[in-house]
């Protein structure tokens, strides 16, 4: 429930992508009942109503109050049939949003009632008439949860960023009686894909009494103004009876293999306060150059989050060798989790794949909390790095050059920024060439590193097997390997794809590619070209199974954006298919160079 409404436009309507709409109706079975919050817009800052003439940031609402979120809380209306409800909002500067506790329980059936009962009063001009309704009907709910502290499983939040890839907020609960000194406090992060985050009731029960007068807020960390959210639930929650302990919303656990390494400077890297001995009096630990070298020879892209002075670190890091290995530095004196999420930003890897050493509890602590699906490692463990599992992947050609194509990766999205819009054009001056070749001995390995690290565009959520890519070398039932090498002006991607097919049948059977090339049309180029051979042997469609994982829906929406149906089967394996001969938009923005191979047979139409 909302204490305010929209502003200056009306009620709008959204088409969310179907994973998203995938996500929030699996949200709604999972909840047996819920509290209503109602969520206002407030201050992190305010002193109203003398702020209303001292501060700059001041810009009145229609009823008086300060306007905290550019566009007061927005509803938006999907035409979806699941019942909760979705908010955008636009934050300013000091913006947040704010409820007050206790809260009772209510049938998740009614909940939605109530919240489509106060639509109508939801209109422009009646900011100052909602506001009222949504608090006496909040007195309502109250009058339930002095009876059921505690009854709640989760303070449950969901939602996704709309104006970056990784937001990082606060959940605060405290007292509303300022003499109480209880504050519950942690951190999580809303990315680009729909999130759900979801709070034990037990771990906030411990410092806060829900049966009492509190407020909650959530707060976005570090610069706020410009930032587009859009939220879903952020209630308390009860689970479903009939679902599973394990059923029950979870966050994001670590990945199986690790790919950055986030280290912390002073008393990690090296011995030493920076701020007292300077870049010369530090001294790098023992031992944490091989370490440091040893990853880097494995492709683990390696970064820095640091509470120090920006200049004097990176100079540090530079009198020791030790900047070139330091993708996306981050080093300020605020959060280290919003670093991290600026890492993951830059690199576009996903933070499960994150591993952060520090040597102070309390920052292992903090991106602990804000980011649980972090691997949190003290500095003591620094030198059992190359030893653990998340690390045991093979040193590779490509490996040993991943950080020198993430540092030229960056060079391409500063020239794609002054591209003035026109992406196809500047993919076109960026000169792509994109060499096929059939799977040999020597891919073989990288072949393998490449299934067990890909998880956005493998679309059959492959994993091989270092037997399984060499029973491919020798395939004698009529199957294709092939591997996909990129290049630009830039640089050179490596090997950065693998697909595997039977050409008669217009089968792929497998296919999988790195992120890096996503959205360059390699894609487009490559089907193209298969499309093309196939039709040659016989084929009358392209085909490809797809298999739903955790990660890889960027995979199928990237087949279906090249022309594909998806004939699904159930809710996670489907058949994708594509009737030849065929067409991809965009195919011939990148050059393709195939690598001599035995011609294929030539279709042919016996006389009748």
């Amino acid at each position: 429930m909302k204490e305010t409404v929209a502003l200056d436009k009306a009620q709008a309507r959204m088409r969310l992508p179907e994973a998203m709409t995938d996500a929030r109706a699996a949200t709604y079975d999972l909840i047996q009942s819920r509290s209503m919050i109602v969520w206002g817009e407030h201050c992190s800052e305010c002193a109203a109503p003398t702020c209303y003439t001292a501060c700059s940031f001041y810009t009145p609402r229609p009823d008086g109050h300060c306007r905290r979120f550019a566009h007061g809380i927005e509803t938006i209306e999907t035409g979806a049939v699941h019942n909760t409800p979705l908010t955008r909002i636009a934050f300013r500067r000091w913006g947040k949003l704010e409820g007050r506790g206790p809260v009772g329980r209510v049938e998740k059936a009614e909940a939605a009632h109530l919240e489509q009962a106060q639509q109508p009063a939801l209109g422009l001009g009646l900011a100052f008439l909602a506001r009222r309704e949504a608090r006496a009907r909040t007195a309502k709910h109250r009058s339930f949860a002095q009876s059921l502290p505690g009854e709640f499983d989760a303070f449950l939040i969901e939602g996704a960023a709309l104006s970056a890839k990784a937001i990082p907020f606060t959940l605060t609960l405290v007292p509303v009686d300022k003499t109480n000194p209880a504050l519950f406090q942690c951190q999580f992060t809303l990315g680009s894909d729909w999130t759900r985050v979801s709070i034990p009731g037990a771990d906030i029960a411990r410092t806060i009494d829900l049966g009492q007068d509190y407020l909650v807020q959530i707060e976005p960390m570090g610069e706020t103004e410009g930032l587009e959210v859009l939220f879903g639930l952020c209630d308390f929650v009860s689970w479903a009876k009939t679902v599973e302990t394990e059923s029950a919303p979870k966050l994001s656990a670590p990945a199986a293999k690790a790919k950055v390494v986030v280290w912390d400077l002073d008393h990690t890297i090296w011995d030493g306060v920076l701020v007292e001995d300077g870049p010369e009096g530090v001294v790098v630990k023992p031992g944490i150059r091989d370490v440091i070298l040893g990853l880097d020879a494995r492709g683990i892209l390696q970064s820095v989050a640091s509470k120090n002075n920006h200049d004097e670190a990176i100079a540090a890091l530079a009198h020791h060798g030790l900047l070139e290995f330091m993708l996306a530095p981050q080093i300020s004196w605020g959060p280290k989790s919003l670093a991290l999420a600026r890492i993951a930003e830059t690199l576009n890897l996903g933070l499960d794949t994150f591993v952060f050493l520090d040597d102070q509890p309390f920052e292992r602590g903090e991106v602990g909390e804000a980011h649980p699906y972090v691997t949190v490692l003290a500095e003591t463990e620094a030198l059992t790095l190359l030893d653990r599992p998340q690390f045991d992947v093979p040193v590779t050609p490509e490996s040993k050059g991943r950080r020198a194509l993430y540092a030229v990766e960056a060079q391409r999205a500063l020239a794609a920024e002054s591209a003035a819009g026109d992406m196809d054009q500047f993919l076109r001056n960026c000169d792509l060439v994109l060499t096929v070749s059939a799977l040999s001995p020597e891919d073989a390995e990288r072949v393998y590193e490449l299934s067990q690290r890909t998880n956005q565009l493998n679309i059959a959520a492959t994993r091989y097997s270092r037997d399984d890519v060499a029973a491919m070398l020798s395939d004698e039932n009529g199957g294709e390997a092939w591997t996909l090498r990129c290049a630009d002006r830039f640089g050179d991607y490596g090997l950065i794809g693998f697909a595997y097919g039977t050409p008669k049948t217009g089968h792929i059977r497998d296919f999988f590619m790195s992120c890096r090339v996503q959205r360059k049309r390699v894609e487009a180029a490559f089907f193209a070209w298969l499309a093309a051979r196939y039709h040659v042997a016989g084929a009358e469609a392209l085909s490809i199974t797809y298999q739903k994982a955790a990660r890889n829906g960027p995979a199928r929406d990237l087949f279906l954006g090249l022309g594909f149906t998806l004939e699904a089967a159930d809710d996670s394996r489907g058949q994708l298919r594509k009737s030849l001969p065929a067409d991809f938009d965009g195919s011939d923005i990148v050059r393709i160079h195939v690598l001599p191979v035995e011609p294929m047979p030539v279709r042919t139409t016996e006389a009748v």
